[in-house]
């Protein structure tokens, strides 16, 4: 079947309510290589006549392969393929009233009946003179085999076994008669690298990556943090921008107006005369130091991201070389005593028009493709949605054509329709509201609309426990056990996630008063760690990372199943692989007392009845529990470990 037939009639065959699709094909979706494409239908035409569907996919640069549909019920069909490079892929569906199916249905009928067939006999006979105009040669000397049955009237009981046989399907399915058909339009389908759907982030900043005191930190102090960074499991390490940082307006200590010399700026004020983008604070090393940054990190299965800030200090060569690219205008900056105040910034932002876009468009290209010589294969940009969605899809088109592993991450947290929309434009990751999500009904309705909504189809989240812009209240009390819930349900619930590094490790938690914001922000002042000191926090941090790497259940964040539990501080969900990797969680959301109760265990989606004995295998405690049916008893003080991570394994008589 590799050329389609052209239509009889595109209406007698109807097709619909497709999925997977994204903005009823205007849009891709997402995959991750090695991912299977589950695609569904509703198939239908008029009558009793026998329908087939065949799932057509390729690789934009190869030809068509196929893939069986089967019917599910209620006129739903379902099928499925399996994607295996990085790329653009498409699909459509092709279905067609199928006579040979419908013959062989009836022959079928009549012999579980016990009734009469000859009638039906000489139809299958030019069925037969059909598919040999069509088979392979040695499929053609069988074909006429069964034809010369077919006309021999003596022996009719014997061509019904040949028309119900296995051979004759197979028939059926080589040589189709497909000509009274539909198909659909193409949908497209975008496929990334693993790295994509399952990843663990490490935020810090590199000019506080010194050993001494109030020293200014380079790529070469940032090179002997990578050993612990990996040791704790982190595969992705992030940076804010490291280009040389403005003069003018500079702020201070928690962004006040009053900066001296001894204050480093924030670094999202890019540009001054040693360069912009395409530059390196020298402070921080060379563009060779930064490279070979990288080469390490890569060494310990660690890749380097950078925020691409569309943000301009008024020292940016390109605000002199091209001022009618930017706003000038005054902005609102909280000051140390909580109040929000307009001041004059410390950078401006880029006005995209008909006029500049092209130029600009240029331009910003060529600073990432610099990027991708320096190894950079992972670009969070800051607020995309203060420019045009149009800009970032031709943009993001552009460079992913030719590098198809970078990875555009689109860091903000606006309105959701808004971040729907720039991840249909292209951004391949996109923040969550994962940190605003606390109590045990909005969790779950949350991640209910992350897994089962529209949304798994395109948009692939990350769960932030904190960052460098956001101390969210639920982290402002310094109290370990809720800090460490916090960790422990970005961790499992998404398959990507991240923290600010030593902040969150080590209880950092100072705020101004009713805001989301950090006391003494590392964003305007250059910060001196511990980077020896070990806690329980980065414990448990480098024990469910190589949990998270050893179970693939982990890997994904739309395979969740939230489980019953009266308790409302009791948060429990089910995280399934199709190998057969089945973890179950349960967390105590209350930070400060212990809770219990009964767990509903959906045993049907554990391969388990209703009465059988299993193994519940804590893989942080190393306890098994011994469980029975849907219904088992948990209890968890926060104060000692406020969560289970249980692994599902075979009982096997032995007594725990």
């Amino acid at each position: 079947m590799e050329n389609i037939s052209s239509n009889l009639n595109q209406n007698l065959v109807i097709i619909e309510n497709i999925s997977p699709e994204n903005g009823h094909g205007e849009y891709a979706i997402k995959a991750v290589s090695g991912d299977f494409i589950f695609v569904q239908a509703d198939i239908l035409t008029n009558g009793n006549s026998a329908l087939a569907a065949r799932i057509f996919y390729k690789n934009k640069e190869k030809n068509w392969q196929i893939a069986f549909m089967k019917p599910v019920g209620n006129d739903r069909w379902e099928g499925k393929f399996q994607v295996q490079e990085t790329g653009s892929y498409v699909y459509k569906i092709f279905s067609w009233v199928d006579p040979i199916a419908t013959w062989q249905t009836e022959i079928n009928r009549r012999l579980q009946k016990y009734l009469p067939i000859a009638d039906l006999i000489p139809q299958g006979l030019k069925l037969l003179e059909q598919m040999s105009r069509l088979a392979s040669k040695e499929d053609t000397a069988l074909i006429k085999e069964a034809m010369r049955l077919f006309k021999d009237k003596n022996r009719v009981d014997e061509a019904g076994q040949l028309a119900g046989s296995f051979r004759f399907t197979e028939w059926l399915n080589r040589y189709p008669d497909n000509r009274l058909s539909s198909e659909t339009s193409e949908f497209s389908i975008l496929v990334y690298r693993k790295k994509l759907e399952f990843s663990s982030w490490y935020t810090m900043f590199p000019r506080s990556a010194s050993d001494d005191f109030g020293k200014h930190g380079t790529f070469e102090d940032v090179v002997k943090r990578l050993p612990r960074i990996a040791d704790l499991g982190f595969d992705v390490l992030h940076f804010p921008p490291i280009h040389p940082i403005g003069f003018q307006n500079k702020k201070s200590r928690n962004g006040g107006q009053k900066a001296d010399e001894s204050d480093p700026g924030s670094p999202f004020a890019i540009g001054n005369f040693n360069g912009g983008h395409e530059a390196i604070h020298p402070v921080l090393g060379t563009i060779g130091d930064f490279k070979n940054l990288v080469l390490e990190a890569k060494k310990l299965d660690i890749e380097i991201a950078l925020d691409l800030a569309l943000q301009f200090s008024p020292d940016h060569p390109w605000v002199s070389e091209y001022p009618d690219w930017f706003e000038k205008t005054g902005s609102e900056q909280i000051f140390a005593s909580g109040q929000l105040t307009s001041v004059q910034p410390d950078f401006y932002q880029i006005k995209i028009n008909e006029d500049n876009e092209e130029a600009f468009h240029g331009a910003l290209e060529e600073i990432i493709r610099l990027w991708i010589s320096w190894g950079i294969q992972i670009i969070r940009v800051v607020q995309p949605e203060k420019h045009p969605f149009y800009f970032w899809q031709k943009l993001i088109e552009n460079i992913t054509v030719e590098f198809p592993d970078l990875i555009f991450y689109a860091g903000t947290f606006t309105r959701p329709k808004v971040m729907n929309a720039l991840s249909k434009s292209g951004f391949a990751l996109s923040d969550s509201y994962f940190m605003w999500r606390n109590g045990k009904y909005e969790l779950e309705q949350y991640i209910n609309e992350l897994a089962y909504s529209s949304q798994k189809d395109f948009y692939k989240p990350i769960f932030w426990t904190n960052t460098p812009d956001i101390n969210p209240f639920n982290l402002q009390s310094g109290h370990e056990p809720q800090q460490l819930i916090r960790f422990f349900l970005a961790a499992t619930l998404s398959g990507s996630y991240g923290i600010y590094g030593p902040v969150f490790e080590q209880l950092v938690y100072e705020s101004f008063p009713g805001k989301e914001e950090y006391w003494n922000s590392e964003k305007f002042e250059i910060k001196h760690w511990d980077w020896e000191k070990d806690t329980k926090v980065n414990y448990l941090i480098r024990l469910i990372n190589a949990i998270r790497k050893e179970n693939p259940a982990l890997q994904k964040t739309n395979n969740v199943h939230t489980c019953f539990l009266e308790n409302d501080q009791i948060l429990a969900f089910l995280k399934n692989d199709f190998a057969g990797n089945k973890l179950l969680c349960v967390v105590n959301l209350d930070s400060y007392h212990r809770q219990s109760g009964m767990v509903q265990v959906p045993v049907h989606m554990i391969n388990k009845n209703h009465d059988e004995t299993f193994i519940a295998h804590d893989l942080i405690t190393d306890a098994c529990y011994t469980w029975r049916g849907e219904w088992n008893y948990v209890e968890l003080d926060p104060h000692i470990l406020p969560f289970h991570l249980l692994r599902i394994e075979d009982y096997h008589g032995e007594i725990y």
